[in-house]
């Protein structure tokens, strides 16, 4: 990557930048590749990545922007290389090289790629909040649990914590992190402190399959009812 930081500004190519680990739980290698844009250029004021996949994968998977009942990022995807087939809310859009797709937070959409190496960039920010990043750590942790490393997924998750302690799905994801790695102890006091910030993760709960090692736990029970 050139850069020239001195100068006030970073230069570099797409192809140039190295893939971000999947950070997705139980991802899986289908071609898709994720660049973490935002941190490579170490941008705090707005979210920004950029995706690549081959032909007939979901290069933006299907998802909305809402989470816990409230609403989240406007997202812009640009269509740098390639076509895409977008569905938004059930209606089909062709996007060719050069298109720009503006969604609001609660439309579900997703992106098909058309060509080999369709990539697409997404722009991202929550309508009158200021931008939060996560810190790097975030990522760390989930690439850690996609490898099996339990143990260090939480020991990443336990640092997000320390920058983010009033967000639920950060102590939720630490909770399910502490489940896998055998700590029920822990696992349910961050679950605890996750619904008294916000009781609808007892929606994620209900159903979250890393969570089954302690769903017996009359503590558990306590919490998800």
């Amino acid at each position: 990557m050139t850069t020239a930081v001195e100068k006030g500004y970073v230069f570099a190519r797409l192809e140039e930048l190295e893939p971000a680990p999947l950070i997705a739980p139980d991802a899986t290698d289908d071609g898709r590749r994720r660049f973490d844009v935002r941190r490579m250029f170490d941008i705090t004021g707005f979210g920004v990545q950029a995706f690549n996949a081959p032909s007939g994968v979901d290069v933006i998977r299907a998802h909305d922007e809402t989470l816990l009942g409230e609403a989240g990022q406007q997202e812009l995807y640009i269509v740098l290389q390639g076509a895409a087939t977008f569905e938004i809310d059930g209606e089909s859009i062709e996007a060719p090289a050069g298109s720009l797709v503006h969604v609001q937070p609660t439309t579900t959409r997703k992106a098909t790629a058309k060509d080999d190496g369709t990539t697409i960039l997404v722009v991202g920010g929550t309508p009158g909040k200021a931008y939060e990043p996560y810190p790097e750590e975030a990522a760390e942790a989930f690439a850690a649990y996609n490898a099996g490393d339990y143990e260090t997924a939480l020991a990443k998750q336990r640092v997000v914590l320390e920058t983010r302690p009033e967000d639920p799905i950060v102590h939720f994801n630490a909770g399910c992190f502490a489940a896998r790695a055998g700590l029920a102890d822990e696992a349910i006091e961050h679950l605890r402190q996750a619904v008294e910030i916000n009781e609808r993760i007892k929606e994620l709960m209900a159903t979250d399959e890393d969570l089954d090692s302690i769903r017996e736990d009359q503590r558990f029970a306590e919490l998800a009812n």
